[in-house]
């Protein structure tokens, strides 16, 4: 397969974001940035300058510890379990193309449209909220893609309700991890590190996003995790025939 002709499939994979995610992707954007630049221009019209662009950076920092997880379940849900069961792999790899190449070059096109989609909701919020572009919260989107979005795309790789398995996965990490706390038992201890670390998810994230120094070892924890999820996800799909 030419490397060109990979590159061909790229402007498709955008409008595909575009068009089956940027939809509820705006959606809830609006959902959750419309209160917040309520309260922002508020706070724009009484609050001293000072005091104001403290509390807006405050507001946005928050607003995207949440945004951030439901825009990834939303860019990563079905990155190819959607192909998969609507049959659209037919069409797609009636040539000779690399399916895990395409589907690495999909990964990488949702997390892309994520992050320009983060910037925007930023635009609109210095526009007609705050004049605070908080460019830091970036970070703590693309920490929640990699990381999070690896382990939702080996799953899609595996399963349709791949987004099912996501919230399994994050529910039980967090229901075992609470009857058996590492610090009372060598059993809690050994789960602590075979479990997904997405119980310290929002924590990093927000030391990223409020300019703070994040622990290295649980930012390479959770990015090792993503990875690796992602890497066994690309194996699957040159072992496994899409059709199964």
């Amino acid at each position: 397969m030419r490397r060109g002709r990979m590159w061909s499939y790229l402007a498709w994979q955008a409008r595909d974001f575009v068009f089956e995610r940027g939809a509820p992707l705006l959606i809830v954007a609006t959902l959750m940035t419309f209160p917040i630049i309520v309260g922002l221009r508020q706070i724009r019209d009484t609050a001293p300058p000072l005091q104001g662009a403290t509390s807006a950076r405050y507001a946005i920092v928050q607003l995207f510890a949440e945004f951030s997880l439901i825009a990834v379940l939303i860019g990563i849900n079905g990155v190819v379990s959607s192909d998969r069961v609507k049959g659209y792999y037919r069409f797609l790899f009636s040539k000779p193309v690399s399916i895990p190449r395409y589907y690495a070059q999909a990964y990488a096109v949702n997390g892309v449209g994520l992050v320009v989609t983060a910037a925007g909701v930023l635009g609109a919020i210095y526009a007609i909220g705050y004049p605070v572009f908080l460019s830091r919260v970036l970070l703590m989107v693309g920490l929640f893609y990699v990381s999070l979005g690896g382990m939702g795309f080996l799953y899609s790789t595996l399963a349709r309700f791949d987004w099912v398995l996501m919230g399994a996965t994050w529910g039980l990490a967090q229901l075992l991890r609470a009857l058996y706390p590492a610090e009372q038992s060598r059993g809690g201890q050994v789960l602590d590190v075979i479990l997904p670390p997405f119980h310290q998810l929002r924590d990093a994230g927000l030391q990223l996003a409020r300019g703070e120094t994040a622990d290295s070892t649980t930012l390479l924890w959770l990015l090792g995790w993503g990875v690796s999820s992602f890497l066994l996800g690309l194996l699957i799909l040159r072992r496994r025939p899409l059709a199964t």
